[in-house]
């Protein structure tokens, strides 16, 4: 029995000596690529927003409307039900717009970064396999490590960046 608890705590040291960490979020940060992105999809989320707020005014104009014509004398329950089918409908078309606008924003984000978290991941594999690593974790998982298992400054020299040790960007000229 001795010799099995043994044999386990070996394997789980050498296992721990092959693990390292990066700073993904720190590193995407960094990375020259990202900020005409955010630029983009600063600009796409304002003319998405202007659209659904203009769709939503025109809702609520069409809303009010259908409150008033319900409202006047002689309308037959039959016509009130028809207008809060009408009402439930606006609703649910603005409902509807707000989702794909969401959507669209969400596809068009993945649809931009997908070749930059590429670049980011064949960096991390490529750094991880030199220096003989079986796993790499994202440091905000990370709770305490030995001195060396941050591979982040190495992954940010890969792609041609500088960060600091603390992940952040570091500043010209060092």
């Amino acid at each position: 029995m001795k010799k099995v608890l043994l044999l386990l705590f070996l394997v789980a040291g050498t296992a721990m000596a092959q693990t390292g960490f990066v700073q993904y979020e720190a590193i995407l940060a960094s990375m020259p690529e990202v900020e005409p992105i955010r630029k983009e999809l600063g600009d796409l989320t304002t003319k998405l927003r202007g659209e659904l707020e203009s769709a939503e005014a025109k809702s609520a104009e069409k809303l009010q409307d259908l409150q008033y014509q319900a409202q006047k004398p002689g309308v037959t329950v039959e016509q009130k039900q028809s207008l809060a089918q009408q009402a439930q409908a606006l609703q649910s078309e603005f409902a509807n717009a707000s989702k794909a606008a969401e959507l669209q924003l969400g596809a068009k984000e993945n649809d931009l970064m997908k070749p930059i978290l590429t670049k980011l991941n064949e960096a991390i594999q490529a750094v991880s396999k030199e220096k003989g690593l079986k796993l790499v974790v994202n440091a905000s998982q990370v709770v305490y490590s030995e001195p060396g298992a941050n591979i982040s400054i190495d992954v940010a020299k890969r792609l041609g960046i500088q960060i600091d040790a603390d992940g952040t960007a570091a500043a010209a000229g060092n």
